[in-house]
């Protein structure tokens, strides 16, 4: 059958444009393109495959679709519940809180593995190491260094990421915290959590 995939990055459009090519759309919709392209491609069913924390494009898709009458069928990530059971984990509302907390603690060398898009943190932390892993594209480094982080504390890599890697990066950089937004078993986050768990170090978890 027909079909299209949206994404609304480079990176996701370059994935799939190597298995799919002209049938991957590469943008952000708003209500009034997305009931457009709706219309004008005769969509009868929308899947919602977004990350769990994408929650703007699936209220806006199960919104449109509803208005529209077109089909709608959740395939969200299942984050499942995130309850860890290690003494060394805190749970917080927000990445800038996470940062808060760290300040707070005392802990010098951070790795933060939320991303790009959500780096206002880094002010919080003035004067530590503070270290980030985003997906390796111009983009997501140059908003690191824009917002002040050192370019050797940019680690820029592709996942799914091994509990093996993650021990490995603890070890190499000496982080003594990890955040990481709960992304569910397909986003690596118990991975994350075992390999801070082995190395003894703290775990924040964002959401």
């Amino acid at each position: 059958e027909d079909f299209f995939i949206s994404t609304a990055t480079e990176y996701g459009y370059e994935l799939f444009m190597e298995e799919f090519g002209e049938r991957v759309i590469k943008g952000r919709f708003s209500e009034e393109t997305l009931k457009e392209f709706i219309s004008g491609k005769g969509i009868t069913t929308i899947i919602d495959c977004t990350h769990p924390y994408a929650e703007v494009i699936t209220e806006l898709a199960g919104k449109v679709s509803a208005a529209s009458g077109t089909g709608y069928v959740s395939m969200v990530r299942n984050t499942g519940p995130g309850d860890i059971d290690y003494e060394r984990g805190i749970r917080v509302g927000s990445v800038r809180e996470a940062a808060e907390k760290i300040k707070e603690t005392g802990l010098a060398t951070p790795f933060f593995t939320t991303g790009s898009k959500d780096l206002d943190f880094i002010e919080v932390l003035e004067g530590r190491d503070v270290f980030v892993r985003v997906l390796p594209f111009e983009e997501s480094i140059k908003r690191c260094v824009e917002k002040g982080i050192n370019r050797k504390n940019i680690i820029a890599m592709q996942g799914p990421f091994s509990r093996e890697l993650d021990i490995a990066l603890i070890k190499q950089y000496g982080f003594d915290v990890i955040v990481t937004k709960n992304t569910g078993r397909e986003g690596g986050f118990f991975e994350k959590v075992k390999a801070a768990e082995i190395c003894g170090i703290w775990v924040v978890i964002v959401g």
